[in-house]
């Protein structure tokens, strides 16, 4: 899909998106829950739907309703459990250790670039017990069976491995530890599970870089809201800070999305020889890329993984930045961003098949009226961003399928 946007400046009202991150954790937490249970607000994104399709192979059915989904658990088990992750990295690490709770053998699928991505943590963090996780160009096969003990888990990897190790650990006979190596990067997707976990009756104690888990415990479940994405709503509220005036509703001022970080840094930007580390907040990479292109450039420290999301977010987003006539320079950890003078570039950008990739260029070209190859890749986490820039007066002249 091909979108071209014309130049024009962003003005109205907008209700965020619902948090994906959020949305993925409460519906793993009803699925565990072993009771029925309706969440509200729930955008059914690419991501999302792939959540729930594991949600079904799980031995589960879910019923949708508008911007409401019902999770009924324990349907029945499937004899040779085959776990579609599609492109979700986030279902894909939840459900490793979900499906050893009850499957003795579990194959998971995805796209290409999700597999290549490799859980090579897994294997490191289930060294100890009686599991083996075989990697293949088209499948992982994992096999036996989770005990509770003691999990030692690099802080500066993905933080989803602990959060599917949260999700299961309680739920076994025995006590567990996780201990978290530092640096401990993206801690507020830690805080995020271990909020869900809570409000499902969950305990956990927290005692400095080691949380510990009791077994034998049982989630509880309640309807629940799903509150904005603070990640998405960076996309809408960057306008405000390019002559625009939106007011970007939904979002909760104490939330713990580490993502809320976006204004201070949309501030930073607009003062010379900035110096922004984005390692605790890794999916604001492409927006503070842009936004610092547009504005008198800075430097981004702890960006390396980067390179191991959907797309390698610091080359493609050089990339098509560099169409602009983007000066920058790129370092092992660390991108470097000069203040330059723009242009409209008559190539179109691509996007890499990167959602974020994607809303990023948006904002480049609602400036420049500059057309966007692989728009299609916005249904992973966001599928109406289109529609929700146009009720705020982007012109989003042209799509072509």
């Amino acid at each position: 899909m091909k979108v071209k946007i014309n130049k024009s400046i962003a003005c109205g009202t907008i209700s965020a998106p619902p948090s994906k991150s959020y949305s993925h954790r409460y519906i793993i937490a009803s699925l565990l829950s072993n009771e029925k249970n309706t969440l509200h607000n729930v955008s059914l994104s690419d991501d999302i739907m792939a959540t729930l399709e594991c949600v079904k192979t799980f031995g589960a059915e879910y019923e949708v309703k508008k911007d409401s989904i019902k999770i009924c658990p324990n349907i029945e088990l499937a004899l040779d459990p085959v776990f579609n992750c599609h492109e979700s990295g986030s279902t894909l690490r939840f459900f490793i250790p979900i499906a050893l709770l009850k499957y003795s053998k579990s194959t998971f699928v995805g796209s290409a670039k999700l597999l290549s991505r490799g859980i090579d943590v897994y294997k490191e963090i289930f060294k100890n017990q009686d599991i083996v996780i075989k990697t293949y160009e088209d499948e992982i096969i994992v096999s036996g069976s989770l005990r509770g003990g003691e999990f030692y888990v690099p802080g500066n990897i993905s933080s989803q491995y602990i959060s599917g190790l949260l999700f299961a650990l309680p739920l076994l006979k025995e006590d567990s530890v996780i201990h978290i190596i530092p640096p401990i990067e993206s801690s507020s997707y830690i805080e995020m599970t271990l909020d869900v976990l809570k409000k499902h009756n969950i305990k956990i104690k927290k005692e400095g870089n080691s949380l510990f888990i009791k077994g034998n415990q049982v989630y509880k479940c309640k309807e629940f809201n799903i509150e904005g994405d603070y990640s998405n709503a960076a996309f809408l509220d960057v306008y405000n800070y390019l002559n625009g005036n939106v007011n970007v509703l939904n979002l909760n001022e104490n939330s713990l999305q580490g993502d809320k970080i976006y204004r201070k840094h949309f501030a930073t930007l607009k003062e010379k020889n900035a110096i922004i580390d984005i390692s605790s907040c890794i999916d604001l990479g492409p927006v503070l890329f842009t936004f610092a292109c547009i504005n008198k450039g800075a430097t981004f420290i702890g960006t390396k993984r980067l390179t191991l999301k959907e797309s390698n977010r610091v080359d493609d987003m050089v990339e098509e930045l560099r169409k602009v006539n983007a000066n920058i320079e790129i370092k092992d950890n660390e991108v470097i961003i000069y203040e330059s003078a723009l242009n409209a570039s008559k190539v179109p950008f691509n996007s890499h098949n990167d959602h974020r990739i994607v809303m990023s260029l948006s904002m480049l070209s609602s400036l420049f009226s500059i057309e966007i190859d692989g728009a299609e890749a916005i249904r992973k986490s966001y599928p109406n961003f289109f529609e929700d820039l146009k009720k705020i007066g982007i012109e989003v002249s042209e799509i072509v399928k």
